[in-house]
């Protein structure tokens, strides 16, 4: 393969920077919508645009605060203005993704950085049903353990 057979630097860096771009453009439609209550927070969740190789932190502080918004709806409605905080907070971060800009840092430091957005489907089906059965397999053993301790002190009251 000649030099010339490969894609300049520049061009790569240009179609990495284009799906990222999309990518943005995709999440801040999809928060938009939320936002103008033309869809549910837990379809726009849904519908996350995946990420490629390539972290973007905005892009995961940006659904970790939408999977925020969805998980808070108990909180939301006793707490007027901590639904307004949270509003506003999506309003922002839709327009700064609208605009292919990183979020403000103010914003990233409200999440935690060193846990990127994992889909799931990023995970085997083996890994994931293990992890299934060893936590099914410690509540069983708490359970029971619950349940020899209740009997032991009945057999004590004798």
């Amino acid at each position: 393969m000649s030099s010339s057979d490969k894609p300049a630097p520049h061009v790569m860096e240009f179609a990495q920077a284009q799906g990222k771009q999309a990518r943005r453009l995709r999440a801040a439609q999809l928060i938009e919508a939320v936002l103008d209550e033309q869809i549910e927070p837990r379809i726009a969740i849904n519908r996350w645009p995946e990420s490629d190789e390539l972290a973007d932190p905005s892009l995961d502080c940006a659904y970790q605060a939408l999977w925020h918004f969805e998980a808070d709806e108990d909180k939301q409605q006793s707490e007027l203005f901590y639904m307004d905080a949270q509003l506003e907070l999506l309003r922002q971060i839709a327009t700064s993704l609208a605009q292919g800009q990183d979020l403000p840092p103010y914003i990233l430091r409200m999440y935690h950085q060193q846990t990127p957005v994992r889909f799931f489907y990023n995970v085997s089906f083996w890994q994931d049903s293990l992890r299934f059965f060893n936590r099914l397999k410690g509540e069983f053993n708490d359970a029971w353990q619950r349940v020899w301790t209740f009997g032991l002190s009945l057999l004590e009251k004798r």
